[in-house]
């Protein structure tokens, strides 16, 4: 790992920017990427060498299209990141710099004459706005919560609060960011609650229109309720999620490559906490240490074709699960979208606290405002 204590001292009278959160060396490894992409919430990070020059840059997307292509998070980012990229000199002009920004580029190295890093300028320091969509947003905002009470006794999961904000309104206020205006929010469980805080979202800047479901419909059955508002491809989402995602990223993601229907993803790990024997009839062959087996976890948001709602039985219980796997037997289209952002599902009361505690420190600063 580089370590910054050796960095040029032309980069230490620049105290805003914690220039470590932001660079790392070509043999550093992917997962060592991916906690600096987690830290420094930009989706981006430099490669340096030795001596800090700058050597090229390293995407969230990179890291998802070596993933998808089965590269180990191991591996070293030495021939996955950019080493063509954009950067520009100490004294660079504010408004060229600006216009340098778009969907793809978050970040931009600041170089000295030695081609030193000095400065890191994020795409958040020259703002501006995502152009708006009519792509509508189905948030599940009925589940009783049960794992949440006696939290949810008296509110839906979805209007707890993580900081001083309901979950939904942090969810709502992501989204409108990207310029997602058009919200379906399904309601089932006290869902007086959430209709008279959010009404008609006009005071959100959104437009929301409830799905009301008189009897449990499961995450899919849902969306036939919602069908007469569907006719381009939409996003369907948990509402008690909150993640850092780059929803204009995920729809421009799902509509490139021609899916049916998108599952965002997410990298789970579960240590056993003992030694495992591998055995061979009475012999034993060697012992792993508390090994970590690593799975691919659906992360409860998903982009869908309005034809996938041909697939969904009509007023019956049917889940998500249940319509991934009616869409692979017509060999359809699903494809695999890695969330390499902050998420938490908030599915138990550990979860709730553990998101009060990031709010301060890992997600607000960026969007959450």
């Amino acid at each position: 790992m580089i370590d910054r204590t050796h960095i040029n001292l032309k980069a230490m009278v620049i105290p805003m920017k914690m220039l470590n959160d932001f660079i790392l060396s070509e043999r550093d490894t992917i997962i060592q990427a991916l906690i600096k992409i987690n830290k420094n919430t930009t989706g981006t990070v430099v490669v340096v060498d030795e001596a800090h020059k700058l050597l090229g840059t390293l995407t969230d997307g990179d890291i998802r299209r070596a993933l998808i292509n089965n590269v180990s998070l191991n591996s070293s980012v030495e021939k996955i990141y950019h080493k063509k990229c954009i950067f520009f000199h100490e004294d660079y002009d504010k408004k060229q710099a600006g216009q340098a920004f778009n969907q793809y580029i978050k970040i931009i190295p600041i170089i000295n004459s030695d081609r030193v890093i000095v400065d890191i300028l994020e795409k958040k320091d020259f703002p501006s706005e995502y152009e708006p969509k009519t792509n509508a947003v189905l948030i599940m905002a009925g589940g009783l919560g049960t794992r949440l009470r006696p939290l949810t006794q008296h509110l839906p999961k979805p209007m707890l609060k993580v900081g001083d904000k309901p979950i939904l309104q942090l969810i709502i206020e992501r989204l409108k960011r990207f310029g997602f205006s058009n919200i379906l929010l399904s309601v089932n469980y006290k869902s007086d609650v959430i209709e008279n805080y959010f009404m008609d979202g006009a005071a959100f800047g959104v437009s929301i229109r409830y799905i009301r479901e008189n009897k449990r419909m499961g995450t899919a059955g849902s969306i036939t309720l919602a069908e007469n508002y569907l006719n381009e491809p939409f996003i369907v989402m948990n509402g008690d999620i909150l993640t850092n995602l780059d929803f204009n990223h995920l729809l421009e993601f799902h509509q490139k490559n021609g899916f049916y229907m998108t599952v965002c993803s997410r990298s789970y790990e579960m240590q056993v906490p003992y030694g495992v024997l591998n055995i061979d009839n009475e012999n034993i062959v060697s012992l792993d240490e508390k090994p970590i087996f690593r799975y691919v976890v659906s992360g409860g948001i998903y982009v869908l074709d309005p034809a996938t709602i041909k697939s969904i039985p009509r007023d019956e219980y049917y889940d998500i699960p249940q319509l991934i796997d009616s869409l692979l037997g017509k060999r359809q289209k699903v494809g695999n979208f890695p969330i390499l952002d902050y998420w938490m599902d908030i599915g138990k009361i550990e979860d709730y606290h553990e998101a009060n505690k990031d709010i301060k420190n890992q997600f607000e600063r960026l969007t959450y405002v």
